[in-house]
């Protein structure tokens, strides 16, 4: 079972940063699952979510900001003093530090008054830096993933979702995008879900597990993928 930071490791660093991915990657998580938007002007950003104003006490949508106005904000201190100074990090800025081997999962943020850009640009900057191959993207957005599917014909998709489907793999069937993951809260998560899910050759990516005690339990299921905001915690199984 591979273990993935959430937004880095994100109990002990602020969320999708440098300073957790950093931390996650000396932890020895196998990968992490992190956010992509896109600012104003157009450029690929870790960020979770749509506002600036939880993680930076600036104000604004991302969407709505240009790269030098999110660069110009602290995204460290609202967690912690120590980590004052870290910021909202270009997509480009991320690969750079994350080692080939580990895998990514990115979320591909967007809404259905956004345009189509974000899939394009963050697969080309995937594509430039090596990482199409290593990659899952994701997305509560299947719109997004379908265009994704027509810009990368053989990128690796995981379908988000957040509920208790009712037949979720006739849903994955009408979706005919070729799925490799499906990617439910893990509250959700029972032997069953993860037996079909095997049975009809997907992957089981669950969020967000954040204990021992959980772990194990998930492990003993046969899912595929954890991801959680304590690598560690996760990792003392092995």
């Amino acid at each position: 079972m591979l273990v993935l930071g959430h937004r880095g490791a994100s109990g002990y660093a602020p969320e999708n940063t440098i300073a957790a991915f950093g931390l996650g990657i000396s932890q020895g998580c196998h990968g992490f699952e992190f956010d992509v938007q896109l600012s104003r002007d157009g450029e690929p950003v870790v960020h979770h979510d749509w506002s600036v104003e939880r993680t930076t006490g600036g104000t604004g949508d991302i969407r709505d900001l240009t790269f030098r106005e999110i660069r110009s904000l602290d995204a460290g201190k609202w967690f912690s003093p120590e980590f004052r100074g870290q910021k909202i990090p270009a997509l480009a800025e991320v690969l750079e530090l994350i080692p080939e081997k580990m895998l990514l999962n990115v979320e591909l943020k967007s809404r259905a008054s956004d345009g189509p850009g974000l899939e394009e640009k963050t697969i080309s900057v995937l594509q430039k830096h090596g990482r199409l191959e290593n990659t899952i993207l994701s997305s509560f957005n299947h719109l997004s993933l379908e265009r994704a599917r027509d810009i990368a014909p053989g990128i690796r998709l995981g379908m988000l979702y957040e509920a208790l489907l009712l037949r979720p793999f006739d849903y994955v069937e009408k979706l005919d995008l070729g799925l490799y993951s499906i990617h439910p809260l893990h509250d959700y998560v029972s032997p069953a879900l993860v037996l079909e899910t095997h049975r009809r050759g997907l992957k089981m990516a669950c969020w967000t597990v954040n204990t021992r005690e959980r772990t194990a339990e998930l492990r003993e299921y046969g899912v595929d993928i954890v991801i959680t905001n304590y690598p560690d915690r996760c990792l003392e199984l092995e």
